[in-house]
């Protein structure tokens, strides 16, 4: 089961890389056009926040730290609140769009997943 657990975190990490790498592919190579964005600086801190926190997140969760579950928590919470804070922004629709929506809608797929293991497995007890 851990093993399980181990190769969802990776699995996460892998599409987290691999969305940044289609991001920068889309900006830089796909003719687009610019749309005006409302991002404030509140809203800059909170992704900043979210970025910072992700690797040490995954390392202790992947190394089955107490600090990981309590970090993936503030995680989850962090990101239900940005999901709120964070302006409707518009976007031009590129050949890379469905693979950008389909990586993101994985990673919330994972993080439910990781959620599960964290607290209705045998995982749970690695974290006390």
């Amino acid at each position: 089961m851990i093993n399980i657990f181990k190769k969802t975190i990776l699995l996460q990490i892998f599409i987290f890389i691999s969305l940044i790498t289609f991001t920068i592919i889309e900006e830089s190579l796909l003719p687009f056009q610019e749309v005006p964005s409302d991002f404030n600086i509140i809203e800059g801190i909170v992704f900043l926040f979210i970025i910072v926190l992700l690797p040490f997140m995954w390392y202790f969760l992947y190394k089955l730290k107490p600090i990981g579950k309590k970090l993936f928590i503030f995680y989850l919470i962090l990101g239900a609140i940005s999901y709120f804070i964070i302006s409707d922004y518009s976007y031009v629709v590129t050949s890379l769009t469905p693979f950008l929506e389909f990586g993101e809608n994985a990673l919330i797929l994972l993080d439910g997943i990781i959620l599960a293991f964290l607290f209705f497995t045998d995982v749970k007890e690695n974290f006390k």
